[in-house]
């Protein structure tokens, strides 16, 4: 489970602004001063969503 730092969200975002939407994997966590500098800047963050690809599909089914 990844822990994301104040520093990388402003490696990430470079120049702040109000409303920034960020996606990071489900799971991630954020240090306080993270989520202070998400409030600060009213930043959003979404959890990015993983594409199965048919064969990822494919591999539950068996076929008999």
């Amino acid at each position: 489970m990844p822990i994301v730092t104040e520093t990388e969200l402003r490696d990430k975002i470079r120049v702040p602004r109000l409303g920034v939407v960020l996606s990071y994997p489900p799971g991630t966590r954020f240090s306080p001063s993270a989520q202070d500098f998400i409030k600060q800047w009213r930043i959003e963050i979404r959890q990015e969503q993983t594409v199965a690809t048919v064969a990822d599909q494919s591999a539950g089914c068996s076929s008999g």
